[in-house]
């Protein structure tokens, strides 16, 4: 239950907040410089400033981290490619890429936990509530087009 939970809200933390910047023209990920949504959170100054540098933070961890992950499966595809497979190497590599990309989950979840920390548990639960009607808004918009076509 408490895993279904996590997953879900590192979902919304990693597809949803940058859609909302995007979907604004903004640069992806800094939503809270958004007016509409900085005004619907009531965001003062010193938040923002907060969020940018967590933003900052957890960003280039996120680049390093991102860059472990495909280091180590281009590792694991090389041992592969290779005609005999020694099957101990195999399974250690895959050790390696399944920690790295247990490091970039945790550190989405870590970037989650900050912004919960900052806004507060309503302010939260309205940005997640704000994530899902733009959700549907765009799935609306989506289904039109199609329909048009």
């Amino acid at each position: 239950m408490m895993r279904k939970m996590l997953i879900g809200i590192l979902a919304l933390t990693w597809i949803c907040l940058p859609v909302l910047a995007s979907a604004q023209g903004k640069a992806a990920g800094r939503w809270w410089r958004l007016p509409g949504v900085s005004k619907e959170l009531h965001l003062r100054q010193d938040e923002k400033d907060d969020l940018d540098d967590l933003f900052t933070e957890s960003r280039r961890n996120l680049i390093r981290l991102k860059s472990e992950v495909e280091r180590a499966q281009f590792d694991l595809d090389t041992l592969l490619d290779k005609g005999a497979v020694n099957d101990d190497a195999v399974r250690a590599q895959y050790n390696r890429l399944e920690r790295a990309r247990e490091n970039l989950s945790k550190e989405r979840f870590h970037f989650l936990l900050g912004v919960r920390r900052i806004l507060g548990p309503e302010r939260f639960d309205r940005l997640k509530r704000m994530h899902r009607n733009f959700q549907e808004q765009k799935r609306g918009t989506a289904m039109k087009r199609s329909r048009q076509k």
